[in-house]
């Protein structure tokens, strides 16, 4: 991805998924994930790993 695109990325997950997930725990964000991965087989591989762990930076340091 370029950096527009991360950036663009990033700033999505803030303005849809943080809100939703901001009182939710770990394992329920986890889950949450791998029910997306298992129904939407043609996501990139890796990409559900890479969206946990930005979402847990941007939870914990409510930077986003």
């Amino acid at each position: 991805m370029t950096q527009e695109e991360v950036l663009e990325f990033k700033h999505t997950v803030a303005r849809t998924i943080i809100p939703i997930v901001q009182n939710m725990t770990e394992d329920q964000i986890r889950n949450i994930i791998d029910i997306v991965e298992k129904e939407h087989k043609d996501l990139p591989e890796g990409f559900g790993n890479m969206l946990y762990e930005q979402i847990l930076i941007m939870k914990y340091n409510g930077r986003y």
